[in-house]
């Protein structure tokens, strides 16, 4: 027996009719005023056993519904425990990536003053460097609580509970979980006539960027949104290097379109178009 909702619904709806059914044989209204006394003097032989026999095979069919549902759960506990570590793994990369960053770029003010105290114009490049490290780093942790949405029709005179009604269908779709807390969102740039502006959502944590992007994956499942694409809110440096390894991949496909090629982690991967789905890029 294969488990589902439709199942348990209408093992509920049998139990229920059967249950009524001897309470009209008893002429009582509830469950709480059977008793034994009741039982032998108002239910005879035959009623008795067909009764009997009824509750037996709907407590048999019930026992094996709740051995699939088991089952089930634990199938979907697996699979949730297969995302968690696979989000896990992403968020790791992304703190990782911020580290080497600060770790590369920054340097204490006094370790700078000590190397360049002879050497005033070196020592003011070196500032210069460091300040725009520090702002870098700045700008990538800002970014990175950020979810860019493209794709996402854009209505004439468009009211911002309109641009929030189509965000939350949008995370929707995605079967996410946890679900993610927007503190803002936003559509950016200048608004032309037949286009539709990408959405900014703001979210509370790079973590929650992580679970959304994670997630997209799943809407190519609906038509709705299938031109629907969830990314990373890139800085200036990172959307160039990107779209250099767009151009670099579409050159990639071009030569050899056997194989199956996505980004993720500033890197172009690829496997065969046979192994299993595409990880989600980023």
């Amino acid at each position: 027996m294969d488990f589902s909702v439709d199942l348990l619904n209408k093992m509920e709806k049998e139990m229920t009719s059967d249950i009524q059914k001897v309470l009209r044989t008893l002429n009582v209204f509830s469950v709480s005023e059977v008793t034994e006394s009741v039982l032998i003097a108002k239910l005879h032989k035959n009623p008795m056993a067909k009764i009997v026999i009824s509750l037996l095979n709907l407590v048999e069919q019930n026992i094996e519904l709740c051995k699939c549902a088991a089952g089930k759960i634990d199938e979907m506990k697996s699979e949730k425990i297969a995302e968690q570590k696979q989000l896990i793994h992403m968020q790791q990369g992304q703190i990782n990536s911020v580290h080497e960053t600060v770790k590369t770029e920054m340097k204490s003010w006094t370790d700078v003053v000590k190397k360049n105290s002879n050497q005033r114009q070196g020592k003011q490049i070196t500032e210069n460097t460091i300040k725009h490290a520090v702002r870098s780093v700045n700008e990538e942790e800002r970014k990175s609580k950020n979810v860019m949405i493209y794709g996402c029709e854009e209505k004439d005179n468009e009211a911002d509970f309109e641009v929030r009604k189509a965000v939350k269908d949008i995370f929707d779709a995605t079967h996410m979980f946890p679900f993610v807390n927007v503190c803002d969102l936003y559509r950016i740039g200048k608004k032309e006539p037949g286009k539709s502006r990408p959405i900014k959502a703001i979210l509370e944590s790079a973590s929650d960027v992580a679970n959304v992007l994670f997630h997209a994956r799943n809407l190519k499942e609906r038509e709705k949104f299938k031109h629907v694409y969830l990314g990373p809110d890139r800085t200036k440096q990172d959307q160039l290097a990107h779209n250099g390894l767009v151009k670099e991949m579409k050159l990639m496909i071009e030569k050899d379109s056997s194989k199956h090629y996505y980004i993720r982690n500033k890197k172009i991967w690829t496997v065969d178009k046979d192994l299993s789905a595409r990880p989600p890029s980023s």
